[in-house]
């Protein structure tokens, strides 16, 4: 586990939160990346947040009606497994293991993944999520289709930015906006010291 602290060091945050994102590896165009943490600390305080590579995943689906949304249960998955979605008796999808030699054939050793096996066929979004909180929602797995999520390990990205109202995404051109930290190996806990300079929002990082 990785704990970092953010100063913010500013006179005035002006209204706007620190926002921090996990970047997954090869992220398509289409993906809906999250804000990974929301920051609220007023200027002088300091926000204390931990990391832990913990993934899991679930899947979101359009009910009866199209303003109905279903989620299914959350499932904890490591790397190198397949998950299979099923809909039993028509309804829902679920997530159940699949097979290891699917996930052999499917997946790198570093890779998590879902497979679409749901009948009749049920279209639906895959949500990714890490320590508890969410990543990125791939869109639109059709039937027999594999979305995969492996993280980028150690990076992390940081901006200022107005508050998100509730569900609001990024998308993936958003993360060269960002300040991007690399943590060392071995880092157990990062001071991030955020500053304004000459009105440019800055952060500075410090491992131990």
């Amino acid at each position: 586990m990785m704990v970092f602290n953010v100063h913010f060091d500013v006179e005035d945050m002006e209204g706007k939160t620190v926002l921090v994102f996990l970047k997954p590896q090869n992220p398509q165009r289409d993906y809906d990346i999250h804000a990974w943490r929301v920051l609220t600390g007023s200027a002088g305080a300091t926000e204390r947040f931990s990391y832990e590579d913990r993934i899991e995943t679930d899947l979101s689906s359009t009910g009866n009606a199209p303003d109905e949304q279903i989620i299914s249960a959350r499932v904890a998955v490591q790397p190198g497994q397949l998950l299979q979605t099923v809909s039993p008796a028509g309804l829902s999808p679920r997530l159940q293991p699949a097979p290891t030699s699917l996930a052999q054939e499917k997946l790198t050793p570093q890779q998590c993944g879902v497979i679409n096996q749901t009948n009749p066929f049920i279209q639906f979004t895959c949500n990714w999520y890490v320590g508890g909180h969410p990543v990125v929602s791939m869109p639109k797995v059709d039937l027999n289709m594999t979305v995969s999520f492996e993280m980028v390990p150690g990076q992390f990205y940081f901006m200022v930015a107005s508050p998100p109202l509730a569900g609001q995404t990024y998308i993936v051109q958003n993360f060269s906006d960002m300040t991007q930290y690399v943590a060392p190996i071995t880092a157990t806990e990062v001071d991030v010291n955020l500053t304004r300079p000459g009105g440019l929002w800055t952060f500075e990082f410090s491992a131990s």
